[in-house]
């Protein structure tokens, strides 16, 4: 489903501003490929290009060099990106700044409806599944615990249906407890679903890993 193929990525640096610009590379030569139903744990130092390489595979960055093949496709040549997001989504690691603090739960839900043109579904339901209350539709981000906050995130990308989705560190905030109530509703999600996880982490104990990257 998913190849990652030679996959560099530098940044242009100046030391001064009269001096010619150098590269500095962030990884190099990334190589991988993910089945679906397969879950992935990129790991390494920090500084290492951990989420930087979770941005390129979701199209919020472009790559140095290299390629990676969804189904296919190169992504980022691809005309039409918006149906390519809606099957690769990436979820931030710290949800409550990642969120849009100015509108309400339920306004942010319904910004994804009406941007990928979803149909009418049960919203409260929705909610009971990631194991929110109903009253939270009227909450802004700021006024959420971690847990739901990571929770509303989950729920925006998963209401999609994505095929791939991209957790970065989405779990490194919260305590034992909350960790685990975040991976068990994706154990319990993936068991119903054809989906494969792309963990950035150090929690590594809650899930099974069918392939672990390291970068460094």
């Amino acid at each position: 489903m998913l190849e990652v193929k030679h996959l560099s990525k530098s940044y242009g640096f100046r030391k001064h501003f009269y001096c010619k610009k150098e590269q500095i590379p962030i990884f190099k030569e990334i190589n991988f490929s993910l089945n679906l139903g397969e879950n992935l744990l990129v790991c390494g130092e920090s500084g290492s290009g951990k989420s930087t390489l979770g941005k390129i595979l979701c199209m919020l960055e472009a790559p140095s060099s290299g390629e990676v093949i969804y189904c296919g496709e190169h992504i980022h040549k691809a005309k039409n990106q918006r149906a390519l997001r809606k099957e690769i989504q990436y979820v931030f690691q710290d949800q409550k700044v990642a969120l849009n603090p100015y509108k309400t739960i339920k306004t942010l839900i319904d910004d994804v409806k009406r941007y990928f043109q979803i149909p009418p579904f049960d919203v409260l339901a929705l909610l009971e599944e990631f194991g929110l209350k109903p009253h939270i539709l009227d909450l802004k981000p700021l006024s959420l615990s971690g847990g739901e906050a990571q929770r509303v995130g989950l729920l925006r990308a998963l209401m999609l249906r994505p095929k791939i989705l991209i957790c970065d560190e989405i779990a490194s905030s919260l305590d034992f407890l909350g960790s685990h109530q975040i991976y068990e509703i994706l154990l319990q999600y993936q068991a119903h679903h054809p989906i494969s996880y792309i963990f950035i982490s150090h929690q590594n104990h809650f899930f099974t890993y069918h392939k672990t990257l390291f970068l460094s």
